[in-house]
């Protein structure tokens, strides 16, 4: 990532936890976050896979009427790096790893038709996919009210006056549940989909923001959807923004 947005690793590969709380990202115009009472305006969803964060994402934009960047990241995204979508996918959310690249690579192969003028060899790589999400996100975030689902948006906005953070956590058990609702699915794959899911996850918000994403100083809220519906956390969460006085979208 650029230059002025890292931060020093905080947490180490054992698993502990800091302490105190982790060091955090400014922006110029934000300031210094005000830890209670300002009016709410932007809100992050992390989440396990399975556990509900696209769900929660879409309830809360329901209640609030505030718009909501989750799977149409994507693509803004290759319309940034001037891809199709359908390359831009893969590599979503996702750490260089061998797989990532191995992906890249293949799509090289084959590309979609191009302005001659793009670099596929750059535009591929997982780190430019995640460079390109970020400005996305931040774009779109100059235009409040705004809900931001995963990409590591809790640490990109950690210091931003008026955000709420939240994380989606549930048992295996309920988001293999979750996930075969969805689609007829095999047990024991799902659970290993949802492993390696929220494997890269954890690897990507490591590798852009240096910290753990399951640190529960990263949140505000963090509800169990194992045993708190998803309809009862957007219900709750909206509650908290209303009584925040958060502005409702007109658009």
């Amino acid at each position: 990532m650029g230059s002025g947005w890292s931060s020093e690793p905080h947490i180490n590969d054992t698993g502990t936890y800091p302490t105190q709380e982790p060091p955090v990202q400014s922006h110029p115009e934000w300031g210094e976050r005000v830890p209670h009472g300002e009016p709410l305006e932007l809100i992050t969803v992390s989440r396990e896979f399975g556990a509900g964060g696209s769900d929660l994402a879409r309830a809360l934009g329901a209640r609030l009427h505030w718009p909501v960047l989750d799977r149409t990241l994507v693509n803004q995204v290759a319309d940034r790096l001037r891809l199709d979508p359908r390359h831009v996918e893969p590599l979503d959310e996702q750490p260089p790893t061998l797989l990532a690249r191995f992906v890249a690579s293949t799509l090289l192969m084959t590309p979609p038709e191009l302005h001659v003028d793009v670099d596929l060899n750059t535009s591929l790589n997982p780190d430019s996919v995640a460079e390109a999400a970020r400005a996305a996100i931040l774009a779109a975030a100059q235009s409040p009210p705004l809900i931001v689902v995963g990409h590591g948006a809790q640490c990109l906005f950690h210091d931003r006056p008026g955000t709420l953070h939240v994380r989606l956590v549930a048992p295996m058990p309920c988001r293999i549940d979750r996930v075969c609702k969805r689609e007829t699915c095999d047990r024991a794959a799902a659970a290993n989909v949802a492993r390696r899911m929220d494997d890269a996850r954890r690897s990507y918000v490591r590798r852009h923001y240096h910290v753990d994403v399951r640190d529960p100083l990263l949140y505000d809220i963090q509800i169990n959807t194992g045993r708190v519906s998803v309809e009862e956390a957007a219900d709750y969460v909206a509650a908290l923004v209303h009584a925040r006085g958060g502005t409702p979208s007109h658009a």
